[in-house]
């Protein structure tokens, strides 16, 4: 594209575009330059994680790792070696350098709750990555690093856009692309420090790092070796330190109430939870519904068929003018009775939901058909799903029928939940 100019330019206006023209195109070429010396420099302290399945030899699943300058592990993901967590005699782990030399490998340590994994490192591995000191500022860039579908070593370039709002633990958004296979991988800045680990990504440029703070806090207090007899105890009590956690966080937070038509309701959690809302006009019933829902934002992976720790709420208020009282009860029936969570484990991971249902009437008077079920994780004591629904029944035009859904919770922390839960609602 050329660069014309008036005639009643000043004489160095052209020169000054032409200028801006060169600088441009030269800062290209160092961004290229950056990015291919920093693949240079971090390449040989990247390794590909494979988990093998022992019958065949063969690699079942892989992601990524890289050696961490100060220590003798390996760092990765949970998620990349969960399989050789839960069946050790069916998958070995192995990795790969950049030289294309194979060592098999152990697992050290792992925190589940953020998603890390210390390995056993071969001594031949000697190349490392230092520990960025603190996090860059948001717009800088960050590269990522790993091997995408069992493509190779690759660098994504991408920008460093803060941390993950309404999360209970901190994650690093980057946009840039991670792809399968390149989890557990490192995200360094231009300077060639670690600032995380490759987590998961949503698409479209919308990727997720763990922060070295929370790899660093596992190094602190890391084990020798996870002995294999233990991996279901040590998963179990990193499960029961975080919902302690997390559900202390949530008792001392205020949470506040808000209007949803004639009734109130509990509002969003702040800083914890993103929420939607949404009015629906069903013409041919001549039904409005107006929904308020809340969503966590954090989720543990404990295998391909289980991930939990999410909490979700909602609230819908509905009103009619023409239904008719009888039919506008059996039609709140159908419409409010698929409760679920987030999550779909197997029948080898929870058992079937046992639920008891009831009439309550509260202290204004307003009958409430309540359903409180309950499933069991079959691999972890005193660890439950839970799903609550309470209907209004007692008016035959309008009714608040409000649902929480919770994943991985105790007994306790359950009833104290749907004790304040119940708290906030107020209708008529």
């Amino acid at each position: 594209m050329s660069i014309q100019t008036s005639r009643s330019a000043p004489h160095w206006l052209g020169q000054l575009l032409a200028l801006i023209v060169l600088v441009s195109s030269s800062l290209s070429v160092l961004a290229e330059d950056s990015g291919r010396a920093l693949w240079e420099s971090a390449r040989d302290a990247i390794v590909q994680v494979r988990v093998i399945e022992r019958e065949s030899d063969e690699k079942s699943s892989i992601g990524s790792g890289f050696l961490l300058a100060g220590h003798d592990v390996i760092v990765s993901n949970f998620h990349v070696v969960a399989s050789a967590v839960h069946e050790p005699q069916k998958y070995s782990l192995q990795l790969l350098d950049s030289n294309g030399r194979t060592w098999s490998s152990t697992i050290v340590d792992f925190d589940v709750v953020h998603d890390l994994a210390l390995l056993t490192v071969p001594e031949a591995v000697t190349a490392s990555l230092a520990m960025a000191s603190g996090l860059p500022e948001q717009g800088d860039a960050v590269y990522s690093l790993g091997n995408p579908f069992d493509l190779g070593q690759t660098i994504v370039p991408g920008t460093f856009n803060g941390l993950l709002e309404a999360s209970f633990y901190q994650k690093l958004l980057f946009s840039g692309s991670l792809n399968p296979g390149m989890s557990g991988g490192p995200s360094i800045n231009a300077s060639g420090e670690v600032v995380g680990v490759n987590v998961a990504s949503m698409g479209n440029q919308i990727s997720f790092l763990v922060p070295a703070s929370y790899l660093l806090a596992l190094l602190e207090r890391r084990q020798d070796v996870v002995p294999i007899t233990g991996y279901q105890d040590h998963i179990s009590a990193q499960l029961q330190q975080d919902q302690q956690l997390k559900y202390q966080r949530l008792a001392a937070t205020s949470w506040p109430t808000q209007q949803l038509g004639d009734a109130q309701v509990g509002g969003s959690l702040p800083a914890f939870f993103k929420c939607w809302g949404d009015t629906q006009d069903e013409d041919e019933l001549d039904v409005v519904i107006s929904r308020t829902s809340c969503t966590s934002q954090d989720s543990i992976y404990l295998s391909s068929s289980l991930q939990t720790g999410l909490i979700d709420y909602e609230y819908s208020f509905v009103r009619t003018d023409a239904m008719g009282g009888l039919r506008f009860h059996r039609w709140l029936s159908q419409q409010f009775s698929g409760m679920r969570t987030r999550t779909w484990p197997g029948k080898e991971d929870v058992s079937n939901y046992d639920c008891q249902q009831s009439v309550v009437s509260d202290a204004d008077a307003t009958d409430w058909r309540m359903v409180f079920c309950v499933r069991a994780y079959h691999q972890y004591d005193d660890f439950f799903d839970v799903l609550f629904q309470a209907t209004s029944i007692k008016q035959a035009d309008a009714a608040l029928a409000s649902h929480f859904a919770l994943s991985g919770v105790s007994q306790a922390n359950a009833e104290a939940f749907l004790d304040r839960f119940l708290g906030l609602q107020q209708w008529p």
